[in-house]
């Protein structure tokens, strides 16, 4: 199963147990539970840095 890395952004491989992820781009490997806490951090940022393109807001 593939998932996003969250270094390179590239794809990362989840393996078959859905324990581990791995980038064979930059290297990157965690467990699966962090790499859940990791991108919910990088959800959150993507939030507070969000930015409405619309006049008055």
């Amino acid at each position: 199963m593939d998932a996003k890395c969250p270094e390179c952004d590239k794809v990362a491989i989840l393996d078959d147990e859905i324990s581990n992820v791995k980038c064979p781009h930059c290297g990157f490997e965690v467990k699966y539970d962090e790499y859940l806490n990791l991108m919910k951090q990088k959800v959150g940022q993507m939030a507070e840095d969000f930015q409405f393109d619309r006049p008055g807001f």
